[in-house]
């Protein structure tokens, strides 16, 4: 852009437009220069931002894939440590997800719709992780202690409320519920377990027991769990362990063994988590049991920001009754369509 100032010119009373005829004499103090105000020069306009990429695709690098990464990041899309001018799973991933919060195709792929949308001025943010894995933000003792409630819940929500996957590569759990076309694409919970050691957890889709346990001992060791809810036969979620029935006994390395197999079979999770399946996992919803992959990009970022408070140096003390709750549902909650049965553990 060519920018031009225009000069002005300066005149004294009658010197410039002298009449016809009329002679001027030029004298040497007309000569003299009269002292004038030095102009201020006018700024320059901003440069105008050169346009947003128009489509971008997977697998390609430059500019244009670095300025839909920046973007993303911008709007809290967690990219991890993918180099920011390569077009990788993880930018997939990313760009997959904002299609998902708005209304688009899930395809992975920035095309021309998806860049207008994600560089708009109402593009979708992403909505904070703990939104959907609370136990991230919580304290050792909220994720470890006691709420002291001991009856069992009232109803539980329609078995097709929920689809539970259980990834044990990755060792995390993930709770979908219906999108508006009836499928299981819209995540409720995701959380850090610990699946059995070898083969010991059953592979498949099963549908959820009706058998609940709220603080009981393990007949195989004599070790403790809280909120037992069964998978199949003697295969549960349930907390980590406990050497007797009081939260204070937490046995400190069943805590630190969530996110690997540690279990004879069963899903280990934090308190906050198996309390969450305990009230709202009802009987008969479809629980899938994979072995997951290392391929699997999505999983693979859920878990590595599934980081879970450390225990404390010296042991706390857990008073039922008395644990911290900082968790984003209360059993009010809860919509209870199916009534609350007792099932066996056959």
């Amino acid at each position: 852009m060519l920018v031009c100032l225009a000069a002005g010119i300066v005149c004294t009373a009658g010197a410039c437009a002298p009449d016809e005829g009329e002679k001027v004499q030029i004298t040497a103090a007309a000569e003299t220069p009269s002292a004038r105000p030095t102009a201020e020069p006018e700024p320059l306009p901003a440069p105008t931002p050169p346009e947003h990429p128009r489509e971008v695709k997977k697998g390609t690098r430059g500019s244009d894939v670095q300025a839909l990464k920046e973007r993303l990041k911008q709007l809290g899309y967690y990219l991890s440590d993918e180099a920011m001018d390569a077009y990788g799973d993880r930018t997939a991933v990313a760009v997959s997800e904002f299609q998902r919060l708005s209304g688009l195709e899930q395809t992975g792929e920035a095309d021309a719709q998806t860049c207008a949308m994600l560089f708009s001025e109402n593009a979708a943010r992403c909505p904070a992780f703990s939104t959907l894995a609370p136990t991230v933000n919580m304290t050792f003792e909220e994720l470890a202690g006691d709420d002291g409630l001991r009856d069992h819940p009232k109803g539980y929500p329609a078995p097709d409320t929920y689809y539970i996957i259980v990834d044990i590569r990755h060792q995390v759990v993930m709770v979908y519920t219906k999108d508006e076309n009836g499928e299981y694409t819209l995540p409720v919970r995701y959380m850090l377990c610990s699946t059995g050691l070898g083969n010991s957890t059953p592979k498949g889709v099963f549908e959820m027991g009706a058998y609940r346990v709220r603080f009981s001992k393990f007949v195989r060791d004599g070790r403790y769990g809280q909120y037992w809810s069964q998978i199949r036969k003697a295969i549960y979620f349930h907390t980590f362990l406990y050497s007797e029935r009081d939260a204070s006994t937490y046995i400190e390395e069943t805590y630190l063994e969530l996110g690997n197999k540690a279990s004879h079979g069963c899903v280990r999770l934090t308190v906050p988590d198996a309390r969450w399946i305990w009230y709202n996992i009802g009987y008969g919803t479809k629980c899938e049991i994979r072995e997951g992959s290392d391929d699997d990009t999505a999983t693979a970022m859920i878990r590595e920001q599934l980081v879970l408070a450390k225990p404390p140096a010296e042991r706390v003390q857990l008073t039922p009754g008395e644990m911290p709750s900082t968790d984003n549902w209360s059993i009010e909650d809860v919509n209870i369509e199916i009534p609350y049965v007792q099932g066996s553990q056959s």
